[in-house]
């Protein structure tokens, strides 16, 4: 949950100074396959931060509500 949290804030922080900031896909790739296991699939960046609230994704309704799945099922 950290690294997700860190990649997600991080863009955040960048958006808002205007940086164009992406989080490195495979450290997205490891958060969506682990934390976000019902997302959809596609590009792990993209399915991150559509997730989190952050951005669109195409085909899917927007996220307003998610919650990191942490515990193993």
């Amino acid at each position: 949950m950290g690294i997700g949290e860190v990649l997600v804030h991080t863009h955040d922080i960048a958006s808002g100074l205007g940086v164009d900031w992406r989080p490195p896909a495979d450290l997205a790739r490891l958060v969506v396959a682990r934390l976000l296991p019902d997302a959809p699939k596609g590009d792990p960046v993209e399915i991150l931060l559509w997730a989190t609230g952050r951005t669109e994704l195409s085909g899917q309704p927007p996220a307003t509500t998610w919650v990191w799945k942490a515990a193993l099922e």
